[in-house]
């Protein structure tokens, strides 16, 4: 074996061994240490130089372009002209003297101009009567389909009993009421009008009058000529819903249900091949009032 811190060959003990090891291990660490040097020491207690971002360089250079356009647009004159129009030049102080007096940003308009249209429009207000109107047009369309649809549920064999059958039953001169009297004919709405017929089953507009007042144990004759002649004949002004409207020429009546918000005289009777008993307004002024009692 090798020499060994000052030791020949032979055998050592392990404690030495050890020691012996330990001891070049720490000399050879000692030699590899650099030396610390004054400089060193400087140079690591100096901070290194900070260098400017490029976008903080960028930022500079905008700022210092967009305060440059700032002024020169506060610097532009509000009244500037066209120098290769006007025999002037803009550096001329009493040519923008005169301008800004002069107004030069005023517009000539032509005497002849033709003026702008002015339209006038028309506007139209529904009044009260015309909304009530409408409400009572609605009405009577509302019962006439309400007509039609009973009037298919009344049967041609119709069994009960007829205006005879009644006058037999009711004595006559009974007393009664005109409002009653209506209010029964109301009954027969969407009857279907049928030529000759006096019963629910078909009505035609004498018959109407006469099945009903038949019920008040009044006897009226089935024809319209006669039953506009039977009777008292009163105004207009005297009527009653119940009473009989009879046109003057003795071709319909019906029965008188007063008027509407428009003031029209509105009859209840069985109008004509095609249509049902209801309430419509009537269609001309020749016509009378015929009382039958009551």
């Amino acid at each position: 074996m090798a020499e060994l811190n000052g030791k020949t060959n032979g055998a050592l003990t392990r404690r030495e061994a050890r020691e012996a090891f330990e001891a070049r291990s720490s000399a050879g660490a000692a030699k590899r240490r650099l030396p610390v040097t004054e400089h060193a020491v400087q140079a690591s207690a100096t901070p290194p130089a900070k260098r400017k971002s490029p976008l903080k360089r960028f930022a500079n250079v905008f700022v210092l372009v967009a305060a440059v356009g700032i002024v020169g647009t506060i610097a532009i004159p509000a009244y500037a002209f066209n120098p290769s129009t006007q025999a002037h030049t803009v550096s001329s102080s009493a040519v923008i003297d005169t301008m800004k007096k002069a107004n030069a940003q005023s517009a000539d308009v032509a005497t002849d101009a033709a003026a702008p249209a002015a339209a006038h429009e028309d506007f139209q207000a529904t009044s009260v009567d015309d909304i009530a109107n409408a409400k009572q047009a609605q009405a009577r369309a509302a019962a006439a389909k309400a007509a039609v649809a009973k009037a298919a549920s009344y049967s041609a064999a119709y069994t009960g009993p007829t205006a005879a059958d009644y006058l037999a039953t009711v004595p006559a001169g009974t007393s009664y009421s005109l409002a009653a009297v209506l209010a029964k004919a109301e009954t027969y709405a969407g009857s279907p009008y049928q030529y000759g017929g006096a019963t629910p089953a078909g009505f035609d507009c004498s018959g109407f009058v006469m099945f009903v007042y038949a019920q008040f144990g009044v006897s009226l004759p089935h024809s319209s000529s006669q039953q506009g002649h039977i009777g008292q004949t009163i105004s207009l002004a005297n009527a009653q819903p119940g009473d009989v409207i009879a046109l003057n020429d003795g071709s319909h009546v019906g029965f008188y249900a007063g008027t509407d918000a428009s003031g029209s005289v509105m009859i209840y009777d069985a109008p004509k091949p095609g249509g049902v008993v209801g309430l419509r307004p009537i269609w001309t002024s020749a016509y009378h009032i015929q009382h039958f009692g009551g």
